[in-house]
């Protein structure tokens, strides 16, 4: 699977077109095609420039964010602007877009620094859908996770039964960065699912790590990192009062807040992690944000650590199976490096 919830042909038709400085076909094309988790933030960003243009859906579910390929590596600068170029104007052409916008779209391409050696840097993906990806993420607990060949991955119950489960990425610590990653809830009938995400945990070592207070390798996430919340079960059949976005224990969101979607719907979730402020970003908008000071309790849990016991200033990342009967996919996992501004 690909970034930022583009179709497959539609990447590659934008990427031909990058390379060859051909004709792009969109958005004629995108018409014909689905984003299912469109980029729904308000204006078009170039990851950290920001054209103040409107964020408009530009056929088949996609939007304009979903067009532009900021996100990859770019040989050099001009095949970016080049790349933005063809877009926009084939979005000018179908009048998704004014000619002015058009303008204010390449004028932000050219300053951004897309593909410039000291520009911004891109995304790593470190789960694409293919089994070398997924090979490079390890498994500890009860429940586990299976690769499918629709590219994603998806909570699977062990043969043998067993408690909570977590898959983390174990090639890579990380320090400051942005995680983005689609998820959708596949469980049968009307009940909802419960999963997260969980960031800057030490490892999976109890014994390296006595201060998390476990000797459950799944547990060390829980107790010294900082979970991510999946969870949109309505409050009157709440499994977890904690719904999704909230950073666990420390940051709850109710359900209005959590601004939940359909099952079977794939959501786009952004974590953003620079120091120890936390952002939150579901389908193109902020619905969380907390500051990891110290000296915080876990509420209910006086023995568990609180955030003193959490300000690693890096850590690995990994996504949680919570429950047997909760049935959650995650797809498209990437990760931008945000030391120093993300240059």
């Amino acid at each position: 699977m690909t970034k930022k919830s583009k179709p497959a042909a539609l990447i590659g038709g934008l990427l031909a077109a990058a390379v060859a400085g051909s004709l792009m076909a969109a958005p004629a094309d995108a018409a014909e095609q689905s984003c299912p988790a469109p980029d729904a933030r308000p204006t078009v960003r170039f990851l950290d420039a920001d054209s103040g243009v409107a964020n408009r859906t530009a056929g088949g579910g996609c939007t304009v964010n979903d067009l532009i390929d900021d996100e990859r590596t770019w040989n050099n600068h001009g095949a970016f602007v080049r790349h933005v170029s063809e877009v926009t104007r084939d979005l000018a052409g179908s009048s998704v877009i004014s000619a002015d916008e058009r303008s204010a779209l390449v004028e932000t391409a050219a300053r951004s620094g897309i593909g410039r050696p000291n520009g911004p840097t891109p995304y790593k993906t470190i789960f694409d859908g293919t089994p070398g990806s997924f090979g490079a993420w390890g498994y500890v607990g009860g429940r586990g996770f299976a690769l499918r060949d629709d590219g994603s991955m998806v909570t699977a119950n062990s043969p043998t039964g067993g408690g909570l489960g977590l898959l983390w990425y174990r090639a890579e610590q990380f320090g400051d960065f942005s995680l983005r990653l689609q998820f959708r809830d596949e469980r049968a009938g009307d009940a909802r699912s419960n999963s997260g995400v969980f960031v800057r945990f030490p490892g999976v070592d109890p014994a390296a790590n006595p201060e998390c207070k476990t000797n459950d390798p799944a547990w060390v996430s829980v107790n010294c990192g900082h979970e991510i919340q999946i969870n949109d079960t309505s409050e009157s059949g709440g499994n977890d009062p904690r719904k999704t976005g909230s950073v666990y224990g420390f940051a709850d969101l109710d359900l209005a807040q959590a601004r939940p979607t359909g099952k079977s719907v794939w959501n786009d979730l952004e974590i953003r992690v620079v120091g120890q402020h936390y952002t939150v970003i579901r389908n193109g908008e902020v619905i969380n944000e907390f500051e990891n000071v110290p000296g915080l309790p876990f509420p209910g849990r006086p023995t568990d650590p609180g955030t003193s016991g959490r300000q690693f200033e890096r850590g690995y990342i990994g996504l949680q199976n919570h429950d047997a009967g909760s049935v959650v996919a995650f797809r498209n996992v990437r990760v931008r490096d945000l030391s120093d501004g993300g240059h």
